[in-house]
């Protein structure tokens, strides 16, 4: 810190050196050639011409360090990262879901975002954002395999892109564990060399801060006529800027074209910040050039937006992390902004001058209190960024963070005592400054953690909701209406007054079940549902056994879903679907036909399987899919070439969708029906494993086997029904 009383002994930093402990300035005359330097206080040598250059390389080697380490903590990305999805990465599931939902850190570019899910055939199903912070992609389709889930997040925050792939198993079990984690690629080569050019940016920011701070001192009476700032850092800050946005918009749109630049520049908030950073930027190098008074005003609003930029605006609220950021900005630039333009001086006199001595009285207690402001504002921001002392340790960023703040630890002490011992290291500085400005830009392409407020809410968006889902002992049973899942569970499930609970769940998420207007009726007499949260609707009703219920969804994508009432009590289930379950586990041979659909055209396909290994099935009379042991043959229409496709899981047979979600609850029988000319008894059950909530109803023979099933859940209406047990099902691998 640069004072009257410690002034610093280097000419780069003030080279006016007291005398005793009084006010009174020691004066000493130029040297003689080849004479020995008369040493007061050890100190002497420093005042040689030859080191005083040297000092001032060594003071601007301090000050970059320094200013680098203020810096880059503002310069890193809010990146948009995944912060959780349903299903899991990982996750095994009987069936494919109807919609996989992905939810992020941060607000997304809606345009420039996007996932896709491969299903084992190779058929990518594409998805959109449908909500800031939230992409959603449909499946009509129920082939067993391995699904890979392909995404691009481009942040709204700050415009970063970064991508990710995880992978989820439908009708098999054994995907590892290194294979279905969510795989982030770290900082590319790009993320860094963006990170150096925005150090290069706010650089030259806070020395062009400085350098108006020094021009405003000098003009104080008496005024100081050779302070006169070069203001060359204005040119590079808009340079440095253009290059940011440049490649910043190249990197989110995937390319160069003009639709893409327009959709990163356009995008909301990230957009607007960066055109009116480089606007900014702009005014201030023409205020430079033509000498307007409002060139304070210009840059202080170019670190502002700078501020806003960045991970401060991804704090909650939004204003208080920019406004801490902003201030933390101001202040580096007054105070090592500051000694970096005094380090650029050059005063005609020297240093021990009685000019050069009202210009550091002038600057020392603005630098004062810019440095306690600097170091305040700067906690308050690693506090708000990493959200606890976890994330410092147990991160990238706040690894890196704890690794730069060592490494600043180690250079300050180390220049102050080679300064105040009249020996300094140019070397060994230069090179912990150096590894700071390597830490700092590596900061810049590290994603700040999220908080854990921030990780709560993503995963708690993830999950399905769970209003409206039905309670223990409850009778349930579901239905479609047009494309929203409706389940109806009826406590106590006996004959009279019963509390109607109602769980309505459209294709298009959470957000949208919210806006969802439904009434219920019982034998046609209607009243109307009241809202018990976003997917939950209840009315009290009285019925007996035969009536019919019917909830009409009245809003757009809806319909009606109607129930007939069992007689009531409705008997419990669970034993009849042990007995069901251990009877289709000894099948060695079956036969099905599905229908899928999520409320508009369904999808058919057969299923032949042998045990213990064979499946074959063919989806609309075209794809046909051999899988056998660990290997999968396809092909899209008869006529084409098989593929191969080895080092699959291992298939297993039997196996059956409701076997990932056992155990089943809330089972109860609902009375008989005949199925194919078969008696069977109709038991209604619900699973809610992976988050995914899902209504089965069995029809099941005498023998206990499963005659027909159906299985209801978000954007997914599948019934399964089975034609053959246990004849010979031959299934070969296709020649060649």
């Amino acid at each position: 810190m640069v004072s009257l009383s410690h002034a610093p002994r280097h000419q780069g930093w003030g080279a006016i050196v007291p005398s005793g402990g009084d006010s009174t300035w020691v004066t000493r005359p130029d040297y003689e050639a080849n004479a020995r330097p008369r040493h007061v206080c050890g100190r002497d040598a420093l005042l040689h011409h030859g080191n005083v250059t040297r000092g001032v390389r060594r003071a601007v080697a301090l000050i970059v360090g320094v200013v680098a380490a203020l810096v880059m903590p503002i310069a890193a990305s809010a990146h948009a990262e995944l912060g959780s999805s349903s299903p899991a990465p990982g996750a095994h599931l009987g069936t494919t879901p109807g919609v996989v939902v992905l939810e992020f850190t941060q607000s997304l570019n809606a345009q420039l975002s996007s996932a896709t899910v491969a299903d084992p055939s190779g058929h990518a199903w594409k998805g959109e954002v449908d909500s800031s912070e939230e992409i959603r992609v449909p499946l009509e389709t129920n082939i067993p395999g391995v699904y890979t889930v392909n995404w691009v997040s481009v942040s709204q925050v700050d415009g970063h892109r970064i991508t990710g792939t995880f992978v989820f198993d439908v009708g098999v079990v054994g995907v590892s564990t290194a294979d279905a984690a969510n795989r982030v690629p770290g900082p590319q080569t790009s993320d860094v060399a963006i990170g150096i050019v925005k150090w290069v940016e706010a650089l030259a920011l806070l020395f062009l801060t400085g350098q108006v701070l020094m021009s405003r001192l000098a003009r104080r009476d008496p005024p100081l006529p050779w302070v006169q700032p070069g203001f060359r850092a204005s040119s590079i800050a808009l340079s440095a800027g253009l290059v940011v946005v440049w490649a910043q918009a190249t990197i989110a749109s995937g390319g160069h074209s003009v639709s893409g630049y327009l959709a990163f520049l356009g995008a909301g908030w990230s957009g607007a910040v960066l055109i009116a950073r480089l606007v900014l930027e702009a005014l201030t190098l023409i205020a430079v050039v033509r000498g307007w008074r409002l060139l304070p005003v210009f840059l202080a609003g170019s670190l502002v937006l700078l501020a806003a930029g960045g991970h401060a605006a991804g704090v909650q609220p939004a204003w208080l992390g920019i406004g801490i950021d902003a201030v933390h900005l101001v202040a580096a630039g007054i105070w090592a902004g500051g000694i970096g333009a005094l380090a650029a001086l050059r005063p005609p006199d020297g240093w021990r001058s009685a000019d050069a001595r009202r210009l550091l009285a002038r600057f020392t207690p603005v630098a004062l209190v810019a440095f306690g402001t600097t170091v305040v504002a700067g906690g308050l921001e690693a506090i708000e960024q990493l959200g606890s002392l976890q994330s410092l340790f147990g991160t990238d960023y706040g690894r890196v963070l704890l690794a730069k703040m060592a490494l600043v630890a180690c250079m300050i002490p180390l220049s102050l005592m080679a300064w105040r011992l009249g020996r300094p290291r140019v070397r060994v500085e230069a090179g912990i400054a150096a590894c700071v400005i390597g830490a700092a830009a590596l900061l810049a392409s590290f994603p700040a953690p999220p908080t854990t407020a921030e990780q709560q809410a993503a995963e708690a968006a993830a999950l399905a909701p769970t209003a409206g889902l039905p309670g223990a002992g409850d009778l349930t049973m579901a239905a479609p209406a047009g494309s929203v899942l409706v389940g109806l569970s009826l406590s106590p499930g006996a004959p009279g007054p019963n509390t109607a609970t109602v769980y309505v769940l459209p294709i298009g998420g959470t957000a949208e079940a919210k806006a969802i207007l439904a009434n219920i009726a019982v034998n046609n007499a209607f009243q109307k549902l009241v809202s018990c949260g976003n997917t939950c609707r209840r009315a009290t009703i009285t019925i007996k056994a035969g009536d019919t219920v019917a909830v009409d969804v009245v809003s757009a994508g809806g319909g009606e879903a109607s129930f007939t009432v069992p007689p009531l009590p409705a008997p419990a289930g669970t034993q009849m679907l042990a007995r069901m379950q251990q009877a289709m586990h000894e099948l060695t041979a079956y036969q099905y036909s599905e229908e899928l659909s999520s409320g508009a055209q369904p999808i058919s396909a057969d299923y032949s399987a042998e045990a213990p290994d064979r499946t074959t099935w063919t989806v609309g009379g075209t794809s046909q899919t051999i899988y056998i042991g660990s290997t999968q043959y396809t092909r899209n229409t008869p006529g084409d070439r098989w593929v191969a496709e080895p080092g699959l899981t291992q298939n297993t047979v039997p196996s059956f969708a409701w076997d990932f979600f056992e155990p089943l609850s809330n089972a109860h029988i609902l009375g008989d029906a005949v199925v194919g000319g078969v008696p069977t008894t109709v038991v209604a059950s619900f699973g809610n494993k992976f988050s995914t909530p899902t209504w089965f109803t069995f029809w099941i023979d005498a023998a206990g086997r499963v005659r027909q099933v159906k299985m209801l859940e978000a954007g997914h209406f599948m019934t399964d029904t089975y034609t053959s047990y246990n004849e010979p099902v031959p299934i070969d691998a296709p020649p060649g």
